[in-house]
């Protein structure tokens, strides 16, 4: 997932296959060639699913140590950003 539309490609493929916020950020993190900070997290997600960076940041950065591993249940952590992601459309590019 080098380049910036086969990640945001990849991401929207694998929320439509029905992959939860924090195997995104996993699958983010193993990229070598995608450096994983909470800067380009909000970024990535607003590009592939147009999610407002302080929604991101009031409802899921909380919830997300500084290595943005969780610092609640996983399953919290998928709730509230499906809870954001399910308003948010798709821009197609």
């Amino acid at each position: 997932m080098a380049d910036t539309d086969g990640t945001v490609t990849t991401l929207r493929r694998l929320r439509a296959e029905g992959a939860g916020f924090c195997a995104l950020v996993e699958v983010l993190g193993q990229d070598e060639e995608f450096r994983l900070t909470p800067l380009r997290l909000m970024w990535v997600f607003q590009e592939a699913f147009g999610l407002h960076w302080v929604q991101f940041r009031d409802h899921l950065l909380e919830c997300l140590g500084p290595d943005l591993r969780p610092l609640v249940p996983e399953e919290e952590v998928d709730r509230r950003a499906e809870e954001l992601l399910s308003r948010c459309v798709t821009r197609e590019r």
